[in-house]
């Protein structure tokens, strides 16, 4: 064997075992405040029917994960706070919101959480007659790198029936 060779393999030799060998342990997760993480996704349920109730899109949208998605009823995804706010601010331009949120249920399983909420309230276009409404939200929530919860995927359906199926009897 060549000296060159002996010098390769125990390069290569002491890299695997620098490699290898510096591998830290899994560390355990990392023991969490269930409670405070409770209490802070419950606060993104205050944010957001505050900003719903002054119509301040950037408030509405600053508990929105970067990668959010937002699925309403009979229509596509919105994907993106981007496109979450632009759908937002055109919506606070045709209406305004006074709504008043019921929490349902709050479960944490390490970084990520779901929130269920009913909201109920009155929506009101900016030309027209004020509409009662009731909706219930899912809300998926992830923990961000820095430690504050974001709201990563929303599901809202209306509690009443479609106006067509109102009137019909079964």
């Amino acid at each position: 064997m060549t000296m060159r060779s002996v010098c390769l393999w125990a390069f290569a030799l002491t890299s695997m075992l620098t490699f290898f060998g510096c591998q830290t342990a899994p560390q355990p997760e990392q023991k969490r405040d269930v409670g405070a993480d409770t209490k802070a996704i419950n606060a993104l349920v205050d944010v957001y029917t505050a900003a719903h109730n002054s119509n301040d899109a950037a408030a509405d949208v600053a508990i929105v994960a970067d990668d959010g998605i937002v699925m309403l009823p009979d229509q596509p995804a919105i994907e993106g706070k981007q496109a979450i706010k632009s759908f937002v601010e055109a919506a606070f331009k045709e209406r305004t919101y006074k709504i008043v949120p019921t929490l349902l249920e709050t479960q944490v399983a390490g970084d990520w959480a779901y929130v269920r909420v009913n909201y109920t309230g009155t929506i009101t276009p900016r030309s027209g007659k004020p509409m009662e409404v009731s909706y219930k939200f899912l809300w998926i929530c992830k923990r961000q790198p820095d430690g504050a919860w974001k709201v990563y995927r929303v599901i809202l359906n209306s509690n009443n029936p479609p106006p067509s199926a109102a009137g019909k009897k079964e």
